[in-house]
């Protein structure tokens, strides 16, 4: 009966060969065509476990949004419809004009077993990934497990998740690929000391170059000199320092409120502020890409909370019709600019959600301050939407260059954190040492406006040539090899992409301190499991013969590193 209905299609399509195409291939080509659909209800891989429609998704050989329409097609698809939308319709456009094209060259049954292999190699690769995570205890655990697998060493019985992590990180050491905790010194040059050579950093959080300007130091060293460098104890109890102060009513005027409160490290800030605003009686909605820090400042707090998809303004209020109305309150949790990503939420959706269901935003804008907006004030300059934002946390580790973190809210909000913000009450006090160059930072930020008009310069430029290339990149070389760059063009933080492969990322990273580029190489869980990336930055002290060499380097290394097969290596 199947056969029949084969041979009646292919007298349709007036293809004489798939009258003699067996069951199987008319199986797996069923199963190709139903990934297509289900493809469109692909779930963002950051907020959980892959769901079956993008296991099915990845049975196509066909890298998703590397197909672009022609002008006139786009237009006349995607017109008023979202981005997800139109990236959809350009995937399903590539795989038609790959049948189109197997058709016309009348190589449609090979294109069919093509499929029919490569579906194979990943029902095998990803039936090993649910062996793993059978055997794992945590995602983590799974991935530790899965670097194991990577170079072959044997996975012990009843393995925990410590046990996973020392034998991954010990081989990453042996194999000269381990990336992270490198010891450094002379900071402050141009040329940095990192496991004894001398390397350029371009994944440096400090925006403003600050790090290195001595008149925070300066002001530093005499607050230290003055005030001490410690406390005679909490602020609760040990007395409130002068300085501190000065630099909470600083900061509070810097985002256009009155007051502030500080923490002894963003972390801390960032999770005592939504742990003190929020209670078991609200609820909380939070981006899949949110900050930790806030993630675990929210289980704290005991509210009930649920994540939405990245960045998804759609996502979100399909929770709040479900959920708000069954609790007090409700607070919807974002980044200024994701830190892994480089990307900014569209404030005025966020808002406008917000005002219609009666919920209240809190932003993390540990990345925005001093890169946002036309005098460094964050999202709510670069919207031009001043006190749209209810709770505003952040970090001076950043732009300012120093260490701590704040709390930015109304009156009464600040006076009521006082004594609810356990990183306030439980903790020590931010030192003078870090106030006082806080507070000279603050003051060059707006004395100094060229660190702000050089950084845009910067980030602009920087990421241009790592789209472009530049004209490094070979002639030859395919785009299938090359990283791909996301973010928004006003974000300092500039994600460079190598889907699936960890592991050419980690020889890249190599390769590069080797010839003098400190870069940022992170992997899962720090950003989702297929998409590693070198986190690398924009500062204001790059110079424009700076960045090309490091574009040209960057390219040289990738193009002499091969893609890993990873799905062979995996393979059961």
């Amino acid at each position: 009966m199947i056969q029949s209905k084969v041979m009646r299609f292919s007298d349709f399509l007036g293809l004489d060969a798939l009258k003699s195409f067996d069951l199987v291939n008319y199986l797996i080509a069923v199963i190709v065509l139903l990934a297509v659909v289900l493809a469109i209800f692909n779930e963002d891989a950051s907020t959980g476990s892959p769901r079956l429609s993008w296991v099915l998704g990845e049975f196509l050989p066909i890298q998703q949004s590397i197909f672009s329409l022609n002008a006139s097609i786009e237009n006349k698809l995607f017109k008023k419809k979202s981005s997800k939308t139109a990236a959809f319709f350009s995937f399903l456009y590539g795989i038609f004009i790959k049948i189109k094209k197997s058709i016309r060259e009348g190589n449609f049954v090979n294109l069919l077993k093509e499929w029919k292999r490569y579906t194979i190699k990943k029902i095998r690769l990803y039936t090993n990934f649910a062996m793993l995570k059978y055997k794992s205890d945590s995602k983590r655990h799974f991935f530790y497990m899965l670097v194991k697998q990577k170079y072959n060493l044997p996975i012990k019985k009843n393995e925990n998740e410590m046990q996973s992590y020392v034998d991954a990180k010990r081989e990453l050491i042996r194999l000269n690929r381990w990336s992270y905790m490198l010891e450094v010194s002379d900071v402050k040059k141009e040329y940095i000391t990192c496991e004894k050579m001398k390397v350029r950093t371009m994944s440096s959080y400090s925006y403003l170059d600050f790090i290195r300007e001595s008149l925070v130091q300066d002001s530093a060293i005499k607050a230290a000199t003055e005030w001490s460098t410690g406390n005679h104890g909490p602020r609760m109890l040990g007395g409130n320092s002068e300085i501190v102060r000065d630099l909470e009513k600083k900061v509070g005027k810097f985002f256009g409120r009155n007051d502030s409160i500080l923490a002894v490290c963003g972390f801390l800030a960032c999770m005592s502020g939504i742990a003190a605003v929020a209670t078991s009686y609200d609820l909380i909605l939070y981006d899949s890409r949110t900050h930790v820090c806030v993630q675990v400042g929210i289980k704290i707090c005991g509210a009930k909370a649920y994540k939405f998809k990245h960045n998804d303004c759609g996502n979100l209020e399909l929770l709040l019709m479900k959920y708000r109305n069954k609790y007090r309150n409700c607070w919807v949790c974002l980044e200024s600019v994701y830190s892994m990503d480089g990307d900014i939420p569209h404030l005025p959706s966020f808002k406008k959600l917000c005002i219609k269901h009666n919920a209240k935003l809190f932003v993390d804008e540990a990345h925005g301050l001093g890169v946002l907006g036309k005098t460094g004030r964050g999202l709510e300059e670069h919207y031009n939407m001043p006190n749209s934002i209810d709770v505003i946390v952040g970090t001076f580790s950043k732009s300012i260059g120093a260490v701590g973190g704040y709390i930015v809210a109304s009156d009464e909000v600040v006076e009521f954190l006082d004594i609810h913000c356990i990183g306030n009450v439980f903790s020590a006090p931010l030192p003078a040492y870090c106030a006082g160059g806080a507070l000279k930072a603050f003051e060059l930020i707006d004395t100094q406006p060229w660190r702000i008009e050089k950084l845009k310069f910067n980030i602009k430029y920087l990421r241009n040539g790592l789209k472009t290339g530049m004209g490094y990149w070979p002639k030859d070389y395919p785009d299938s090899k090359k990283y791909i760059i996301e973010g928004d063009d006003e974000t300092s933080v500039i994600p460079v992409i190598f889907p699936n492969d960890t592991d050419r990322l980690f020889k890249i990273s190599n390769l590069l301190l080797k010839r003098g580029w400190l870069v940022s190489a992170v992997a899962y869980p720090a950003c989702p499991l297929r998409f590693p990336r070198f986190r690398i930055t924009a500062t204001c002290a790059y110079s424009v013969e700076h960045m090309n060499e490091f574009i040209r380097d960057l390219i040289f290394v990738t193009v002499s590193v091969e893609p890993s097969p990873l799905d062979e290596s995996l393979d059961i």
